[in-house]
């Protein structure tokens, strides 16, 4: 809830991280406890975002997605709740906002394979996430290194146009 959440512009490319602040609260929990939602309504629009919290259960609130709706969507996981189903199906919707959307993962627990619908989706599902923005910021690429030996590129994706 007190991580430092910020976005980096660089010509037309924004890009968004928030750390592990939460938006989507319990009914116990004050409502001041939503911090996505302020903190979307400063940020608007990016073309690229990495999940707050891992995509736990206590992110990514449809306000919140649909006010960045970023075109690449990352995230790190290290668990298998990173992400959520709820979370998972949030960022798929289309009703939130229109368009593609790819979503990187770091190493997607293999329990998550099974347990969440549509998963397999993701553009990649492992290796380290390196997005490398063209001079000016008119595009970007996702590239996808081979996080075992870091000696080789395995995926490249774009180019995307910033906006």
């Amino acid at each position: 809830m007190c991580s430092i959440s910020f976005r980096l512009s660089y010509g037309k490319f924004d890009y968004y991280n928030g750390g592990d602040i939460p938006g989507v609260n319990p009914p116990t929990r004050p409502a001041w406890h939503d911090v996505e939602t302020p903190v979307a309504k400063v940020v608007g629009p990016v073309e690229a975002a990495i999940l707050n919290h891992h995509g736990y259960l206590d992110t990514h609130n449809p306000f919140f997605v649909a006010t960045l709706h970023p075109r690449v969507w990352t995230l790190s996981v290290w668990d298998m709740y990173h992400p959520t189903a709820g979370v998972w199906e949030r960022l798929q919707s289309t009703d939130l906002y229109p368009g593609p959307r790819d979503v990187f993962a770091t190493d997607l627990h293999p329990a998550n394979r099974e347990a969440i619908d549509g998963i397999e989706q993701l553009a990649s599902a492992g290796g380290h996430i390196v997005l490398r923005v063209a001079p000016g910021g008119d595009s970007y690429r996702v590239v996808i290194v081979d996080d075992r030996t870091e000696s080789h590129v395995t995926a490249v994706f774009g180019p995307y146009t910033s906006q």
